[in-house]
């Protein structure tokens, strides 16, 4: 009688796991994920998968999709600086065009404005008290913005709400502003800096110091400028633990940002041969973690709920203190990942790696099951 019992009791724990997939952004923090261009929107091709409702303020993600010029005619916002908020551009599509200056040496005229055309895989990680504004820069551009902490969007929503208000542009308000007065802007931790011009001689996707696509980008030790990493010239790790290689690209980590965040990307490859279809190890982080997927497949397990399996552009949050698991169902599976400390799930496999310059995995597992094909895209 046992074998026709257990197909039972494997139905009834299948039934009992709840589904992580949520039609838009949850109003608490949960385990959850979205498929591409769902979460909250706004009018002009913004769209938040997460908030700081959603990561209980630990960060919040939002998706610019829009049409942009190329036709040189520079800033599309008025250059501003945070005092509060850490923001970081990272492309996903198009081209993106960030300017940006401490404003503490740009009063004191003892620094140099800095500007990238950032790609799809290129960063700009504009901290605190930093001057920046972008353009978008072809018709078809996805813009990927992290803000710490969370909480920043309310602006966006407000701004939203204004957007249509006459006389946005007049009687001291700002043209791109939803029609905020300028005085009003600073409760938003937004402080407008209008006598900011933004340089129009980059050369090569670059214009001020440091390397770009002619060097490696090494990360800073602190957040007195600006910083860049393009795509695959940033540092690089490689960890071998479990039978399966991770490559972990960070584009800051707590070091810049006072151990708030972390952000960067995770190459991943698949179990094969024997332990093809095998479960990742099960990860419990304290911070909050999230996924958005760049290519590949990736299957997440969260404790409790069923399985998801993960596409391009596809979102997944994971609370702090919650299990789960992740594994590759495809070959190169790569994906962004934002985490809501310093010691977040990147600093734990980065703690296990060594340095790796390739932007691709070894063809051979690290556990000597099976042969991988290493895919260049």
């Amino acid at each position: 009688m046992l074998p026709s019992i257990l197909p039972l009791l494997a139905a009834a724990a299948t039934a009992s796991a709840a589904s992580l997939w949520v039609p838009t952004t949850p109003q608490s923090p949960r385990p959850y994920a979205l498929k591409k261009g769902h979460g909250i929107k706004l009018p002009g091709g913004n769209t938040f998968p997460v908030t700081g409702n959603s990561s209980g303020n630990a960060f919040c993600i939002l998706n610019t999709n829009a049409g942009g010029s190329s036709t040189g005619l520079g800033p599309g916002l008025f250059p501003h600086v945070h005092k509060k908020t850490y923001e970081n551009f990272y492309t996903v599509k198009g081209r993106v065009q960030l300017w940006g200056q401490n404003l503490d040496t740009y009063k004191a005229n003892t620094s140099i404005q800095q500007t990238r055309i950032l790609g799809p895989g290129d960063i700009g990680a504009i901290p605190y008290n930093t001057i920046h504004t972008f353009s978008l820069l072809e018709p078809d551009t996805q813009l990927t913005g992290v803000l710490v902490p969370g909480g920043f969007e309310e602006f966006f929503f407000h701004m939203a709400l204004l957007s249509s208000s006459p006389g946005a542009g007049q009687n001291g308000t700002l043209p791109g502003a939803g029609g905020f007065n300028i005085s009003e802007l600073s409760k938003w931790d937004v402080y407008p800096q209008l006598d900011f011009v933004a340089r129009a001689d980059a050369v090569n996707g670059k214009a001020g110091p440091g390397n770009w696509y002619d060097g490696p980008n090494v990360l800073p030790d602190d957040m007195a400028a600006p910083i860049w990493v393009a795509k695959n010239h940033g540092p690089k790790w490689l960890n071998s633990e479990g039978g399966r290689y991770q490559i972990i690209a960070p584009f800051v980590t707590g070091r810049q940002t006072n151990g708030t965040f972390s952000q960067g990307t995770i190459t991943l490859s698949p179990y094969v041969g024997a332990e093809a279809g095998r479960k990742g190890a099960v990860v419990k982080s304290a911070v909050a973690t999230a996924f958005m997927v760049e290519e590949g497949q990736l299957e997440v397990e969260v404790d409790g709920f069923e399985a998801a399996s993960l596409i391009d552009g596809d979102v997944v949050f994971v609370p702090a203190n919650t299990p789960f698991s992740y594994v590759a169902t495809a070959e190169f599976t790569k994906f962004m990942y934002v985490t809501g400390g310093g010691k977040g799930l990147d600093y734990e496999l980065m703690a296990q790696a060594k340095s790796w310059e390739s932007a691709f995995y070894p063809e051979s597992r690290s556990s000597g099951v099976g042969i991988g094909r290493m895919v260049r895209i």
